[in-house]
């Protein structure tokens, strides 16, 4: 059973993946997700490091990495509203999350 109330989100995340928007309306909509890391039992600050990650993608990435990085933000999105794993976490294999946040 899904997360009740993201049917936009999943909207959204088809529309990115069809190229039907661009990573910046992409990036203004996963932003507003964070409850979601609060309904699963995320630990830490999920808006926090949702919004990092989208950062790190608008800014450490070339444009050119920008769709396939923002796929991959939304397939990890996709898979807590629809499976609703507890607690969430970063996906490890994600190439944002191994450059980006195990560094730090």
């Amino acid at each position: 059973m899904a997360l009740p109330g993201y049917k936009d989100v999943l909207e959204i995340i088809n529309r990115f993946r069809n190229r039907e928007i661009d990573f910046t309306e992409f990036s203004q909509w996963m932003r507003g997700v964070s409850t979601i890391g609060y309904e699963l039992g995320y630990e830490g600050d999920f808006y926090v490091d949702m919004d990092n990650w989208l950062e790190y993608i608008e800014y450490y990435y070339p444009d050119e990495d920008r769709y396939d990085l923002g796929c991959s933000l939304g397939v990890f999105i996709e898979d807590a509203i629809i499976n609703e794993p507890r607690p969430l976490k970063l996906p490890q294999n994600n190439r944002v999350i191994r450059e980006q946040f195990q560094r730090k």
